[in-house]
């Protein structure tokens, strides 16, 4: 889901009124607010894509705002998801650390090192952030007398390489090689590309998926004949969700159909 830089100042504002604010009152306040609902909805959707493979359709933002009841049932989708990730992170790290076997590093006299993007790259950060972490001096060479020291630049603008050996003093206190996070990111990637290939589908076959859910779920009646003639008032919160995703998907089809016309 893509977050616009007006959404990020949003976060960004609410979060930092945090500051000023008892925690119960900025709770309550925060996603009272429509807008921030949403932004925190695509930041936690987008951080469990970031962890596991996810093919879902995308339900565009008004969706989102206009449908309250739709919005609850996805957020609380959401937070299931990002439950889920934490519970499972774990296999998953060992998992990473098995396949980084296979992606050994090129022996240190065949690797000069890693410039700023790719190290921006493997560590999920800014090339911004990678440069405000050499001159705090976080990546240091150990010496053959077994003293650390700190990797500089020479002059303000020079391109500097990381060895994959250096170390580095996360901002959490942990110390680790650059190479323990090179080799996580490609077992990652590789982990990435295996599942995308075994369960990758299209975006028509996922919502038919989702069509053959809902018919099925009503004992194979279609959606005219659930609600084509029901009041929405009267409809359940469940109902009410399962008919606006209902039709939403269905108009995506038609839609689809309409385009190939």
């Amino acid at each position: 889901m893509s977050i616009t830089e007006g959404e990020q100042k949003l976060y960004e504002n609410t979060i930092q009124s945090l500051k000023n604010m008892d925690f119960e009152n900025w709770a309550a306040t925060s996603f009272a607010d429509k807008q921030f609902r949403l932004v925190f909805i695509k930041t936690m959707s987008n951080l469990i894509q970031e962890h596991c493979v996810r093919h879902e359709v995308e339900l565009p933002d008004d969706m989102l705002l206009k449908n309250n009841k739709l919005a609850k049932s996805v957020f609380e989708d959401v937070l299931r998801d990002a439950f889920k990730v934490a519970v499972n992170h774990p296999k998953k790290r060992a998992s990473q650390e098995k396949a980084a076997a296979k992606f050994k590093l090129a022996k240190p006299k065949e690797l000069a090192g890693y410039g700023t993007g790719k190290l921006a790259e493997f560590f999920g950060v800014s090339v911004t952030t990678i440069n405000n972490w050499i001159g705090e001096g976080r990546f240091l060479w150990e010496q053959e007398n077994g003293r650390m020291v700190k990797v500089v630049r020479k002059t303000p603008k020079e391109k500097i390489k990381i060895h994959p050996d250096t170390w580095f003093d996360a901002p959490s206190g942990v110390r680790y090689q650059v190479k323990e996070v090179a080799e996580a990111f490609q077992a990652d990637q590789h982990e990435w590309e295996s599942s995308k290939q075994e369960n990758t589908v299209s975006e028509q076959e996922q919502i038919q998926l989702y069509l053959d859910h809902f018919k099925k779920k009503y004992n194979g009646e279609d959606f005219n004949a659930v609600f084509g003639n029901k009041n929405w008032d009267s409809m359940t919160s469940e109902e009410e969700t399962d008919a606006a995703m209902w039709s939403f998907f269905l108009q995506r089809i038609s839609d689809e159909e309409n385009t190939r016309d």
